[in-house]
């Protein structure tokens, strides 16, 4: 600029070609506000890249020519060269200062993607950061609810009953614990595991509650095999069979039974834990369904947002189920 205006305009003041500059970059400030408003309407992003292409490009050269104008009338208004008519003006500006002008356009728009994905990447940092702690938070549950003081103690209660008199029924029992302990302490730290790995889990931890209610427990299973190796939450299964016990089945003086199954729903998973027990809504059942519940009700929902669900409800002629709905994916190690 200070070259320009000694060629034509010695007189200009350090003021004017201060204002002549700023009158130019200002209306880049304007394009900018343009161009960021249409991308966050439609996102450079890898779904929408070739609309945002379609966009982008006639915007450019919009621009671009809306600059060479701004600039003449800068150049006019400061006496800093010839004018010319519309069609020069064009001409000499794209000569001039196209190339310039396109690469600050492309510039702007380089910067709105570098922000759009430095915000996507600290909102994955933050949500995965979140769900470690979850999972964390969830094993340590797993663990007070299986080995609680409560459970412990009814636990090596029947084994001691049955040392006299069953004594291989008390070994398998404290050989069932030792394993239930040692596969939840395993857990990794996925977010999600395979539903043959959560039945297992299940599994070991029904057969200590088999052997504390001796015959009075049924388990009954309605697993899909195509779901064996669907993608669940970690540690999602065993809250709802634990709180089918204690709210449910042990509240009975028969027999309790429990049904847990699995099931395709087009694009969906659905798995449910059924109980014969009074139901949530009995005259005297007990209030709250547990922690168990209310943290994978939030682990599900940082997990799969809106797409997943969890439900407890009365079963018709008494008893209640739990159910759990995610999206149906199959483990890629399969």
């Amino acid at each position: 600029m200070h070259v320009v205006s000694v060629l034509y305009n010695p007189t200009l003041t350090f003021v004017e070609k201060l204002g002549a500059q700023l009158l130019m970059w200002m209306a880049w400030g304007g394009w900018s506000l343009i161009v960021f408003a249409l991308l966050d309407r439609v996102p450079l992003d890898r779904e929408g890249w070739r609309r945002a292409l379609a966009m982008l490009l006639p915007l450019c050269a919009l621009i671009v020519v809306a600059q060479i104008f701004v600039a003449a009338g800068v150049t006019r208004l400061y006496a800093l060269g010839p004018s010319f008519g519309f069609t020069s003006t064009i001409a000499v500006g794209m000569r001039t200062s196209g190339a310039v002008y396109v690469v600050t356009f492309w510039a702007i728009v380089g910067a709105h993607a570098a922000l759009r994905w430095y915000d996507a990447w600290r909102a994955e940092s933050a949500r995965a950061a979140q769900l470690s702690e979850d999972l964390s938070a969830a094993q340590l549950h797993a663990l007070r609810a299986q080995l609680n003081p409560h459970f412990l103690f009814n636990a090596l209660n029947s084994v001691v009953t049955l040392i006299g008199k069953q004594p291989k029924d008390a070994e398998r029992m404290v050989v069932r614990l030792a394993d239930l302990l040692r596969s939840t302490l395993a857990l990794s730290s996925d977010q999600e595991v395979t539903l043959r790995r959560e039945l297992e889990l299940v599994t070991q931890y029904l057969g200590i509650e088999q052997v504390r209610f001796n015959d009075r427990l049924t388990i009954a299973w309605e697993v899909d095999p195509v779901t064996n190796e669907a993608l669940v939450p970690a540690l999602a299964l065993q809250p709802l069979v634990e709180n089918a016990i204690v709210h449910g089945t042990s509240r009975l003086t028969g027999d309790g039974r429990i049904t847990i199954g699995s099931a395709v729903e087009g694009t969906t998973l659905r798995l449910f834990v059924r109980d014969n027990g009074p139901g949530p809504s009995a005259p005297n059942a007990r209030s709250g369904t547990g922690i168990g519940i209310s943290n994978l009700r939030e682990r599900i929902s940082r997990l799969y947002g809106a797409g997943a669900t969890l439900t407890l409800a009365d079963v018709p002629g008494g008893g209640a189920m739990a159910t759990l709905t995610v999206p149906f994916r199959i483990s890629a190690t399969t």
